[in-house]
């Protein structure tokens, strides 16, 4: 990892995680009725404070998307938004789609929820590599 930079890792995690909140919100209120269309019993009712807990994981994920980033800073060829980019891409193929993969072959869910969380999870983590892209830069020691 980049020395010296534990705060702004933080700060830009922290950013990531929240963008990552409002990327997931704008796809459930555009892609809702997926949802709802499907059987209930799959998913946690969503009363009370869900976005609360939401907001919290979201934050978790960006701060350790952030994390991983400036741990393989180096390993990931081309710089600013094209290193950004190239470590979304990467995170969704190893991240995502064996996840998606494995809920398509065991679960009930929908298969347009799933094509649907394979192509928003691309275009999320894009986004989120274009941010830590644009924002992080490591301190020269």
């Amino acid at each position: 990892m980049v020395k010296n930079n534990q705060g702004k890792i933080f700060q830009i995690g922290v950013l990531v995680g929240i963008a990552f909140f409002i990327l997931h919100s704008i796809e459930g209120y555009l892609f809702g009725g997926l949802y709802t269309a499907s059987d209930p019993s799959l998913w946690k009712d969503m009363t009370g404070n869900w976005w609360m807990t939401s907001l919290i994981a979201d934050i978790i994920v960006g701060l350790v998307f952030t994390l991983v980033y400036t741990i393989f800073y180096k390993s990931v060829p081309d710089s600013g938004v094209g290193k950004g980019i190239q470590y979304g891409f990467w995170i969704w193929l190893v991240g995502a789609v064996p996840g998606l993969i494995m809920t398509f072959v065991t679960m009930a869910v929908p298969e347009e929820l799933v094509v649907l969380w394979l192509i928003s999870s691309l275009i999320n983590y894009m986004i989120l590599g274009i941010i830590l892209g644009l924002m992080f830069k490591p301190k020269v020691n």
